[in-house]
């Protein structure tokens, strides 16, 4: 897998995380996993993936990923990137890396 850059929009902060169709293949053994994310701090987060049988499946992320929106102060417009670590196994219960990038647009509307 690639890394992932996703521009959050209004879906992702209020119902669910939509993935690049096909992303998360190689690490989903059926079509719902819990996943484990570790943030820039060292928290790990587990965030459920379920994914529509098919071709060209888009995975979802939900659960705790509403959990990390609120305590991350995510909004419409910031930007995560989704890494996967090589060197751990996901299926094993290995961990991608989660960072966030705030659009610097919402500090200019805070000023």
């Amino acid at each position: 897998m690639e890394n992932i850059t996703k521009k959050l929009n209004i879906t992702d902060v209020e119902r669910r995380l939509l993935l690049p169709e096909n992303c998360l293949e190689d690490f989903r053994s059926d079509l719902e996993a819990n996943l484990k994310f570790k943030d820039e701090e060292g928290r790990v987060w587990t965030f459920r993936c379920r994914a529509s049988p098919g071709e060209r499946s888009k995975p979802a992320l939900y659960g705790d990923w509403f959990s990390f929106v609120r305590e991350k102060g995510l909004g419409v417009g910031d930007v995560i990137v989704i890494i996967s670590d090589k060197e751990k196994n996901i299926s094993a219960g290995g961990c991608f890396k989660i960072k966030i990038k705030k659009s610097p647009s919402k500090h200019y509307q805070n000023e």
